[in-house]
């Protein structure tokens, strides 16, 4: 009994993948996503469709798979051309962020099971991107990852940990390689 549930349960959510996948997704990722989107339309296409979005300056190309719900992105803040948010769980972006092209963010997860297996059932970690945060070209930043205000993502690195204090954080798994001294903004 609980074999045939469990592969109803699996068929519904392939259905629903599927589903999003053919129109939400389309339209978000395929119409928003164009270079030919005016980035002002774009802006107002994230937001009807539920995402939090402040910023106007999202280059052609950025993928959202998930729910738009659980992205939220600040003010001043820069998303280069075909960065990649899979927004299973929250993600949020503060305010005067910099990201370099192909930047990837992904918030699920994928337990380990008593018997060693790994789980196919995804589970959500939220991203939080504190503020003045800069990411290079193809960084990728792992679920459950939380970033200080004013740190540094060198480009490429995989950030499978939080970055708890301002400095620059490289490699993979990317750690801290230099501490920052904080400069005010000027008012």
């Amino acid at each position: 009994m609980s074999e045939t549930r469990s592969l109803g349960r699996r068929l519904r959510d392939q259905v629903h993948i599927e589903l999003w996948a053919t129109t939400v997704g389309a339209f978000v990722n395929g119409v928003l996503g164009s270079a030919l989107m005016p980035r002002p339309l774009r802006l107002l296409g994230y937001r009807a469709l539920g995402a939090r979005v402040r910023s106007g300056n999202i280059f052609p190309g950025l993928r959202i798979y998930g729910a738009l719900r659980n992205v939220e992105i600040g003010r001043r803040t820069f998303l280069n051309a075909e960065c990649y948010l899979e927004a299973l769980g929250p993600i949020t972006i503060g305010e005067a962020c910099q990201f370099g092209p192909q930047v990837m963010i992904v918030t699920s997860h994928h337990r380990t099971l008593p018997d060693g297996r790994v789980s196919r059932v995804a589970e959500a970690r939220p991203v939080v991107i504190g503020d003045r945060v800069w990411v290079g070209a193809r960084a990728q930043i792992l679920p459950g990852v939380r970033i200080a205000d004013d740190a540094v993502i060198a480009a490429g690195a995989v950030v499978a940990r939080d970055c708890p204090v301002p400095g620059v954080y490289a490699g993979v798994p990317a750690r801290l390689v230099r501490r920052t001294a904080v400069v005010p903004e000027p008012a």
